[in-house]
């Protein structure tokens, strides 16, 4: 399950900062009323490991993905004991040619039955980390957008792990806390933090 988190986790971190990143650099607001733009940053990372949201959509997420694998492995089962009665007769010595000609096409519609259900399943899961995905960056653009305004920033920055995207950031400029913080009270968090240090 860590292989499904981390292929789950990576892809969506990496849409998340991209997409963070070009809101703040593509938003159209003005210079501050000094004339100088107001620039903040937040440490994408900081916000994505903190962020309730992320932590309630990405349980749902891994429970789905959980359901679908036994839902599969049920779905899968006749078709894997017929597959398993096949070539237990075809290597009796009671097979006959044609019975072998039958059983062999039998079990090459099965693998392919099974590959489709399999397919089916992996497209279910890329469809609800899609959504989960697209779910996180309206909640990011909203709040981000409204912390701006309200605080009277001109732009905010993402400042990933490789540094990116930041033009000037400074302590004073940081509002990854305040911005956590507000996504937070708006998404409270469901399922146990795993996270939390004691």
């Amino acid at each position: 399950m860590n292989d499904s988190v981390w292929k789950i986790g990576m892809p969506v971190l990496a849409i998340w900062v991209l997409g963070l990143t070009w809101h703040a650099l593509s938003a159209d607001r003005g210079p501050s009323a000094e004339g100088a733009p107001v620039v903040a940053f937040v440490h994408g990372d900081s916000l994505q490991r903190g962020m309730h949201l992320m932590k309630n959509l990405q349980a749902n997420l891994m429970a789905q993905i959980e359901a679908r694998e036994t839902q599969l492995q049920e779905d899968a089962q006749p078709l894997q004991s017929e597959a398993q009665e096949l070539l237990a007769y075809a290597n009796s010595d009671q097979a006959t040619e044609d019975e072998l000609e039958i059983a062999q096409g039998r079990i090459l519609e099965i693998e392919r039955a099974l590959g489709q259900m399999q397919r089916a399943a992996e497209s279910q899961v890329v469809q609800a980390e899609q959504s989960m995905q697209a779910v996180i960056a309206e909640a990011l653009k909203r709040e981000l957008e409204t912390y701006a305004q309200e605080e009277g920033i001109d732009m905010i920055l993402n400042w990933g792990l490789s540094g990116e995207g930041v033009l000037y950031g400074g302590t004073p400029w940081d509002v990854t806390e305040d911005v956590l913080d507000r996504l937070n009270e708006r998404h409270p968090l469901m399922v146990p933090d795993t996270t939390a240090t004691p």
